[in-house]
């Protein structure tokens, strides 16, 4: 299922964690979450919010682009953090084992737009910066319950 682009401002960087912890609570294993947006973006930013969500501690969420890999074990649910930008595109993602990932958890991708997903279906999620503020935009997915929290409380552009 297709839904229409949303997007949300988030002026400050609390805005973004706040809307990540409520994609977060609803997020359920096999669901994977696609990033992209420029360097700066806060797409690292916004998984902080996601593994908080998940019942995740905070301060254990850094940036996976030299590791690749990260994996925050939340209390109600494990988060898997991936980051593609070192391998560039067309990267073949096999060794990650995506599939076993989602089997443990729940899989957030930043730089996804690199590598061929097609074998997923993941929730798109573009990131870029207006006047300072994070414009956040969901565009594509088949979530219901993420596409929800998504909206809910929110500041919709």
């Amino acid at each position: 299922m297709t839904h229409s682009p949303v997007s949300l401002r988030c002026p400050t960087e609390r805005d973004t964690i706040a809307l990540g912890e409520r994609i977060g609570r609803v997020l359920a294993r096999g669901d994977l979450i696609v990033l992209s947006g420029p360097l700066g973006a806060g797409k690292t930013v916004l998984v902080r919010g996601i593994a908080v969500g998940a019942g995740a501690d905070a301060v254990t969420v850094r940036s996976p682009t030299f590791v690749l890999h990260h994996v925050y074990p939340g209390e109600r649910l494990t988060v898997h953090h991936l980051d593609l930008y070192r391998l560039g595109a067309g990267a073949d993602v096999r060794f990650l084992d995506i599939g076993g990932l989602l089997d443990s958890g729940a899989v957030v991708v930043e730089w996804g737009e690199l590598a061929d997903l097609s074998g997923h279906t993941p929730l798109r999620v573009v990131l870029e910066i207006d006047g300072g503020a994070r414009v956040i935009t969901f565009e594509d997915g088949s979530v219901p319950r993420v596409i929800a929290a998504w909206t809910r409380d929110a500041e919709v552009t």
